[in-house]
């Protein structure tokens, strides 16, 4: 593979973004896998641990100890359902919004910083290319 194809630099420069936020601080225990069950848990709004199982594309029992964590970590909620108390729902406590706010925060700078490297039409092929592969990448799960 060619240098230039290296994700080790833009890593980097995301890190270093990462490190330089002050708030994310109190966050630095919070890894990517459980940034992505926090990001889902928001888009499905009050999922059941099933359909965020689902969602994740993980059995039943690894969400439930990811649910587990993050409630310890005190950045997701569990309510009984109210129609059916045999199902809980989970939502984000206000923790768990501020460390999806921040993550997003760290992309906007740094697609910003990609937007002042290219020109208008350079970075709107870069868009589209990266809309492109981060939507097959979802597709097939990594594999």
């Amino acid at each position: 593979m060619p240098v230039q194809l290296s994700f080790e630099k833009v890593d980097k420069y995301y890190q270093k973004i990462l490190t330089k936020n002050e708030k994310l601080e109190k966050y630095a225990d919070v890894s990517y896998s459980s940034f992505s069950y926090l990001a889902v848990v928001r888009s499905l709004v009050n999922p059941t641990i099933s359909e965020l199982a689902s969602a994740m594309d993980v059995k039943k029992p690894s969400a439930s100890t990811m649910v587990k964590k993050l409630v310890d970590m005190g950045l997701l909620e569990v309510e009984r359902s109210i129609s059916d108390k045999r199902v809980c729902n989970l939502t984000l406590s206000a923790e768990g919004n501020e460390v999806i706010e921040l993550g997003r925060s760290a992309d906007d700078l740094f697609f910003g910083k990609v937007e002042e490297v290219l020109d208008d039409n350079e970075f709107e092929t870069f868009a589209g290319l990266w809309e492109k592969i981060t939507s097959n990448l979802e597709v097939d799960g990594g594999k």
